[in-house]
C-alpha cells in the first residue's frame, strides 16, 4: 500500500475483525482454562464480576457455589451471564461466554466436577475414591448448588496479533 493509501494508525484498534480466534482454538481456550471472570447483574441494574474457578462437564463451563454468595441470589433473578476466559499464559487471548446460567441441585454433577477439579489439580491424575469422597465432603453444604451456562453468543479478541499487524504493518484485511 502506498502512503497515499495507509490506514490511519488508529484503524487497526477500531477494526477488529482480522483478531477473532478460529473456533478450534477457541475451544482448546475454553478446555485448557479453569478460571473465568463471570459477571451478573445485581437487584438494582448494577454489574458484578468475580474469578471463578470452572470445569468442562459433558462440553458444558459448570461451576459450583453456595445460596450465600451475590451470583447465585443474581442468577436466580436474572439468570444472564456473561464468561471472559483467557489463554492459560496468555492473556491476550480472550473468550467472551454470554448466555444463560441455569442452577441445579444434584449430587451427581457436583461428583463429576469435583473429580475433574482433583484430575485438573493432580495434572490428570485420577484421584482415588478415598480422596473423591474426601473433597465432596468438602463442596456438600446443604445448600450447594450447580451452575451451567448455555451460550448463546460467542465473542473473541486475539490482542497479540493486533500488536503484531501494527508492528509490522501488515495489511490484515486483504
Amino acid at each position: 500500500m502506498s502512503n497515499d493509501n495507509k490506514r490511519p494508525a488508529w484503524y487497526t484498534r477500531r477494526n477488529i475483525d482480522p483478531f477473532t480466534i478460529p473456533e478450534p482454538e477457541v475451544a482448546k481456550i475454553i478446555d485448557d482454562a479453569t478460571h473465568a471472570v463471570v459477571s451478573w447483574v445485581t437487584k438494582d441494574h448494577k454489574p458484578a464480576s468475580a474469578v471463578m474457578l470452572y470445569m468442562v462437564i459433558d462440553g458444558v463451563i459448570t461451576l459450583t457455589s453456595t445460596t450465600n454468595r451475590a451470583k447465585y441470589h443474581a442468577w436466580r433473578r436474572n439468570p444472564a451471564a456473561s464468561f471472559c476466559i483467557w489463554e492459560p499464559g496468555n492473556i491476550g487471548r480472550q473468550v467472551t461466554l454470554r448466555g444463560s446460567v441455569t442452577i441445579t441441585q444434584d449430587p451427581e454433577l457436583l461428583s463429576r466436577f469435583t473429580e475433574s477439579f482433583l484430575t485438573m489439580r493432580a495434572g490428570g491424575e485420577a484421584p482415588t475414591p478415598e480422596r473423591l469422597a474426601e473433597e465432596i465432603e468438602k463442596f456438600a453444604a446443604p445448600d450447594r448448588h450447580m451452575m451451567q451456562l448455555t451460550v448463546e453468543k460467542t465473542l473473541t479478541h486475539d490482542l497479540n496479533r493486533l500488536f503484531a499487524a501494527e508492528t509490522s504493518g501488515e495489511d490484515v484485511w486483504g
